[in-house]
């Protein structure tokens, strides 16, 4: 009879993840919470994932770092869906906070249709801004400032008239804090992608107006104002004008604001037979078993499905493998260890996923853009016919925003912190020819997990558990890396 694991020891350490910077971590719709990094594009490196996008043509402004490469899952959503982004400062929500005070900036939201979500590049033309925020003269706040008000909330409505579709949805936030006077220090760029898809009122192409339609990179321009605009001024020299296209809200379809999200992609969705899902990878049901053999075999197999989802975790961290371990595979390990070899105990029985912050501060913010008047457009229809004809709602003139009182000495303002980041960002060279013409590789299928290289260690935990004559000892890296090895005990 085998006896029962018993657990010898445990040590945790973790990785120092940069305090004052932010990343997009979460994707709420509809105000129902998709789990931490579901459906989103995020960096795998944990130690830097809420660093700043150095350079102007660096392709990682489309989505971030790791951004070009697609997760395995995509979120449904009804067209004119309520979605809020989740920012953090620290991805696993260590510590609080969505961004340090003195990144004051704008925000702003595009979207971009993808015909296929692996191949179909993040970075390049397509793109389009659905919302944006600079500076507020009404509260005298930027939008970043709004959004730490908010716990690091943002809500957006989609435009209700997105044709049926996969998309793209990227946020940005653009920071200040290093712009002076001199020529020399940039504005910080954070972007963050979710991949949805979209069921709409109608199909076909979305004809987007060309001064809204831009490639990223390239949507800002240098010598763009919004860039070099100095927050330690006094008074500030408003308006402020915010960076990048025009927005483009299309309409010409019914509002899902008050419609449930669409159950699921028709490629890509979370698999109904999913038992527990942690970010963009997924458990599932042992194979049927009726011999001690084929029991130990499941043990096996179920705790391989877990070292996959370590591997593939991404900064939100790996609960939902540690779940897996603890209530499927040890479960499955006690049963075979107590003689029970008909199997497996609890057959399909779901888990349940792990939300570390289901709704931040109990509530969600309303729709930053709730009430817009949207642009009125005829989508194409699928049998390639035209008709996508774009009427334009005129923009109104921009207000002039009044200037702030001079201050007085008392209230002058302190120095501007030295710089972060100031070191000349590397440029990217566009494809070659030769590398252009290369194949797209294949769509992305339904999979346990997302793929993912082998990201930085983050910190492990060793767990030592015998089981008669054999001995396993396993290593966890917390959040991304798993490995286990089985050796004969002595």
């Amino acid at each position: 009879m085998r006896s029962a694991l018993s657990l010898l020891g445990l040590a945790t350490t973790f990785a120092t993840l940069s305090s004052a910077h932010t990343v997009f971590t979460n994707l709420f719709i509809n105000d129902e919470n998709q789990g931490d990094g579901t459906c989103i594009r995020m960096p795998k490196d944990g130690s830097t994932c809420t660093a700043p996008i150095l350079g102007r043509s660096n392709p990682d402004l489309a989505c971030g770092r790791d951004g070009g490469s697609a997760v395995a899952f995509t979120c449904g959503a009804p067209a004119g869906a309520k979605l809020t982004f989740e920012f953090r400062m620290y991805a696993d929500l260590s510590q609080r906070g969505a961004i340090d005070p003195s990144h004051k900036g704008p925000m702003a939201v595009y979207v971009k249709p993808v015909s296929d979500m692996a191949s179909t590049p993040a970075a390049g033309d397509g793109w389009f801004k659905i919302w944006d925020e600079g500076y507020d003269s009404a509260t005298g706040k930027f939008a970043t400032e709004k959004l730490i008000a908010n716990n690091g909330l943002l809500s957006v409505n989609l435009p209700p008239g997105l044709p049926t579709g996969y998309y793209l949805v990227r946020s940005e936030i653009i920071t200040l804090q290093n712009v002076t006077a001199g020529p020399t220090v940039d504005a910080q760029f954070y972007a963050g992608c979710a991949q949805l898809y979209v069921q709409g009122s109608s199909s076909g192409s979305l004809n987007i107006p060309a001064e809204s339609k831009v490639s990223i990179p390239g949507h800002v321009s240098p010598g763009d104002a919004g860039l070099h605009f100095n927050i330690y001024d006094q008074p500030l020299k408003l308006p402020y004008a915010i960076p990048g296209p025009k927005v483009f809200f299309p309409g010409g379809g019914s509002s899902g604001g008050n419609v449930k999200a669409v159950a699921s992609a028709p490629s890509g969705g979370v698999p109904s037979s999913c038992l527990l899902k942690n970010a963009n990878w997924c458990g599932f049901e042992v194979s049927d078993y009726n011999s001690e053999t084929g029991c130990w075999a499941a043990v096996e197999a179920c705790y391989k499905q877990g070292d996959v989802c370590y591997k593939s975790a991404p900064p939100t961290g790996a609960k939902g493998c540690d779940k897996w371990d603890r209530q499927k595979c040890d479960g499955l390990r006690d049963s075979c260890s107590a003689g029970n070899f008909n199997g497996p105990p609890s057959k399909g029985v779901k888990l349940g996923d792990i939300i570390i912050n289901d709704i931040p501060a109990g509530s969600l913010p309303a729709a930053v853009n709730q009430g817009v008047t949207p642009s009125v457009v005829d989508s194409g229809t699928t049998d390639g016919s035209s008709g996508n004809e774009v009427k334009e709602v005129q923009p109104e003139p921009a207000k002039q925003e009044p200037a702030a009182p001079a201050p007085s000495p008392e209230s002058a303002p302190a120095p501007a912190p030295a710089p972060e980041y100031s070191a000349p960002a590397p440029e990217y060279s566009t494809p070659s020819p030769e590398q252009a013409s290369k194949p797209a590789p294949a769509p992305v299928p339904v999979v346990v997990a997302a793929p993912a290289a082998p990201a930085a260690p983050c910190g492990g935990t060793t767990i030592v558990k015998r089981s008669g004559s054999q001995t396993v000892v396993r290593t966890i890296v917390v959040r991304h890396r798993r490995r286990r090895t089985t050796r004969q005990a002595a």
